[in-house]
């Protein structure tokens, strides 16, 4: 999903987010961002789609866990 879909108002006060990992609807602020870089030549596109709590928290023990596991074998 883009991050550009990410943010739908429904209101002009109370924007509503999406978790750019599962689609849920989260209410108030997300609880993480994500962090996505593109290149294209010499242009380099970055978003951070926002992240429910669930995602956030499954995402970042994944890395910690890959990134444990490759000072291990190195």
């Amino acid at each position: 999903m883009s991050a550009m879909r990410v943010l739908m108002h429904l209101s002009p006060e109370e924007p509503t987010w999406l978790c750019d990992a599962c689609g849920a609807q989260l209410e108030g602020e997300p609880a993480g961002r994500g962090l996505l870089l593109f290149v294209r030549g010499d242009h380099v596109v970055r978003e951070e789609p926002p992240l429910c709590e669930r995602c956030a928290h499954a995402i970042g023990m994944t890395a910690l866990q890959r990134w444990e596991m490759e000072e291990d074998d190195g």
